[in-house]
């Protein structure tokens, strides 16, 4: 969707944005200046709407989507996947020595299984609670006798069937409490999607390549285009709105978290800049599009700022500082100036 003004308007408009500009205007406000400071970056963002601190608030995407998770708990707004999760043994990354894994510690419940890295596999999980699709085994894969796979988890190992399910009935539980929010964060992730061919359906994670090779007829790889995931936006969007609160009102962003590797021939950091480009280019258009959908640039104050405060060692998870930073801006642009009328 196009934006147009007459040349007026648009006069208008640019004089009265104090962040216009990359060489002029105040020069505290020039991009040049907040790009070269050696901090985070700071941005201007004008929100279409404040969220009332009532509003329960679902979250769906990628890691970064648990980073920003934690900071909307620290400070007290209700989130709806808050106690959810599966068991922290129960995760590849489990750890005997030190009784951890999948970023909590034995005994408890991580919320980490919950990542959703590509559109189309979030698609799938919101048909699972809002239209209650059923898939055989509940979508779980046998990879080797008694060895189950959840292709619509993340981070988790094979299981026994029985403890399989009973994660998937933990996972699905979780997800259908988007029937209690006021409002929805989408952290979007990536475009590279492996489907299982078996059942159509996309996985949120193929099960490593050992099994792909064994299995190469069960498993296909996808790269979906513009067209395809937007409509898959689309279509969860209008689910949504149809099958929750008829109000609900979303906050899109792109998760800075890269691809972690790339199935096309191509360098990973140009596959990986294509993926966020196109990802990007959708929540444009779902924001062009919706008065009740945002765009909030946490994608741009993460790549924008310089990448040794913004991400960890390995260059790949977005640093505990920036997510903070990144959630102060949030709090600044949709909390800190919440009017009573926008309560449910």
């Amino acid at each position: 969707m196009k934006i147009e003004y007459d040349a007026g308007t648009a006069l208008s408009v640019m004089r009265g944005n104090s962040a216009r500009g990359w060489m002029s205007g105040k020069p505290d406000r020039m991009a040049k200046t907040r790009l070269t400071t050696g901090s985070f970056l700071e941005v201007e963002h004008k929100p279409k709407f404040q969220i009332d601190p009532s509003w329960p608030i679902f979250t769906m995407g990628s890691c970064f989507a648990r980073e920003v998770e934690n900071v909307l708990m620290m400070r007290g707004l209700p989130l709806l996947l808050k106690g959810h999760g599966v068991p922290a043994e129960h995760f590849e990354t489990w750890d005997e020595a030190t009784g951890r894994g999948g970023g909590a510690a034995r005994g408890t419940l991580s919320r980490g299984a919950l990542n959703k890295y590509s559109v189309r596999s979030m698609t799938h999980e919101l048909k699972r609670v809002l239209l209650n699709e059923t898939y055989p085994d509940e979508g779980l894969i046998e990879l080797a006798p008694g060895q189950w796979f959840d292709p619509h988890a993340s981070g988790l190992r094979l299981l026994d069937k029985e403890t399989a399910l009973a994660n998937r009935a933990k996972l699905t539980a979780a997800t259908a409490r988007i029937k209690e929010a006021r409002i929805c964060f989408f952290t979007l992730g990536l475009t590279e999607t492996w489907l299982d061919a078996e059942t159509g359906i996309a996985m949120n994670m193929h099960p490593g390549p050992a099994w792909l090779a064994r299995m190469p007829e069960r498993f296909r790889f996808i790269d979906y285009g513009y067209e395809a995931t937007l409509e898959d936006m689309l279509s969860s969007i209008a689910l949504i709105r149809e099958h929750c609160h008829p109000e609900m009102r979303f906050v899109v962003t792109v998760s800075p978290v890269p691809l972690g590797a790339t199935f096309k021939d191509t360098d990973v950091i140009v596959a990986n800049s294509a993926s966020k480009s196109l990802l990007r280019t959708v929540t444009e258009e779902l924001f062009r599009r919706f008065d009740f959908v945002d765009y909030f640039p946490s994608y741009e104050i993460v790549l924008n700022s310089p990448r040794a405060l913004a991400f960890q060692e390995d260059q790949l998870h977005v640093a505990r500082d920036m997510v903070g930073t990144v959630m102060e801006t949030f709090q600044r642009s949709y909390l800190d100036a919440t009017p009573q009328s926008n309560a449910a």
